[in-house]
């Protein structure tokens, strides 16, 4: 069995002096010490001094400035008791995602961006390439403005609690990583006072910046194949930015969900197999979702008005018969879940996607 990360609950057994609440007590501890905060948080009142030591202990930490390899961040938690899992090349539809359900983060970056004068840091980067040497914790983020949107962090370099950075400055940070994260796969337990009005029953918030969480689940799903920088052009984009456009554009009633699959740069990235991959996890939960009784499925609609065979246009029938028919008995829910996969289908529709063989028939 593995060693596990135990604490004596009375605190008799407390190694070491308890430090600032948020402010590393050792100068390469930035990763152990976001650790800490969250087990704190998940009720394990363990102190940065044990976390360190524990770490030394298990060759996680060596306490001779290098720090805690991207690799073994999120150990601690594991032997915590906290399960959690790590992922490289994530972007800002991945954090939402994960903060939505209620679970912690952890993200390497660049110090420096964070920190530093703007010029130096581009001749840094321009001489000595991405250079991340720095774990944080993002504790949220603001769309309120969707042109100024502001990701807030706590930052054990510095002691910063729940400070705010524009998108674009703490992605600049973060790219410097591979925009590498650890997410705890639990949300924080209901005892603390951030999580009140957490619906734990279903799992996460019922809104994100503006749309239904179902609606934004698809967005996720699609910014799974879509870059946060093209540095190929002469001129860099981030067709992330316009993903991120479409999605408050869409959810402001600019345009309707088949319109984001025009106008925007995203879609040149689009590649189907990752997203239907993706799409695919998000369908088989939906059909979990909806009250799909024999006498409210696919077969019996199709039956009913004729259809001899399945198609997109069919089956987008049958959603706007189901959605309307959910809405008039109040299953809100199955409504929902419904609206979600005609999403899906103006996806099919505008990628060349059939329906049929890469959801409904897998």
């Amino acid at each position: 069995m593995a060693d596990r990360l135990i604490i004596d609950m009375d605190g008799s057994q407390v190694i070491g002096i308890p430090g600032d609440e948020f402010q590393q007590t050792y100068e390469d501890s930035c990763a152990i010490k976001s650790q800490q905060i969250i087990l704190n948080e998940y009720g394990i009142p363990v102190t940065e001094d044990q976390c360190v030591q524990y770490s030394y202990e298990h060759g996680w930490y060596e306490g001779n400035g290098t720090g805690t390899s991207f690799e073994d961040i999120g150990k601690l938690l594991t032997d915590g008791g906290v399960p959690n899992h790590q992922q490289v090349n994530a972007d800002v539809f991945d954090i939402v995602n994960e903060l939505s359900q209620g679970h912690k983060i952890i993200v390497g970056v660049d110090s420096s961006e964070l920190w530093g004068n703007s010029f130096i840091e581009w001749l840094r980067d321009f001489f000595l390439g991405d250079t991340p040497d720095h774990a944080i914790v993002v504790s949220g983020i603001d769309t309120t403005d969707p042109n100024n949107i502001m990701v807030y962090v706590t930052d054990p370099g510095n002691g910063d609690h729940n400070k705010a950075y524009p998108l674009d400055q703490f992605m600049d940070a973060w790219k410097d990583a591979q925009c590498f994260m650890v997410a705890t796969d639990d949300p924080i337990p209901s005892t603390s006072p951030a999580m009140q009005n957490f619906d734990y029953g279903i799992g996460h918030i019922p809104e994100v910046a503006g749309l239904d969480y179902t609606d934004f689940q698809v967005f996720c799903d699609l910014s799974d194949s879509v870059p946060v920088y093209d540095l190929s052009l002469e001129t860099p984009i981030s067709p992330m930015s316009s993903l991120v456009d479409a999605y408050f554009d869409y959810s402001t009633d600019q345009v309707p969900f088949e319109g984001i699959f025009t106008d925007y740069s995203f879609n040149n990235y689009i590649d189907t197999a990752v997203v239907n991959q993706a799409m695919l996890d998000t369908y088989n939960n939906s059909m979990s979702q909806i009250n799909f009784s024999p006498e409210l499925s696919w077969d019996t609609f199709a039956n009913t008005n004729g259809y001899d065979a399945f198609n997109n246009s069919y089956y987008e029938d049958f959603l706007h018969n189901s959605i309307d028919y959910f809405n008039s008995i109040g299953d809100y829910n199955s409504a929902l879940y419904c609206q979600q996969q005609l999403h899906i289908l103006d996806y099919c529709d505008s990628c060349d996607v059939d329906f049929y063989d890469t959801f409904y028939n897998i």
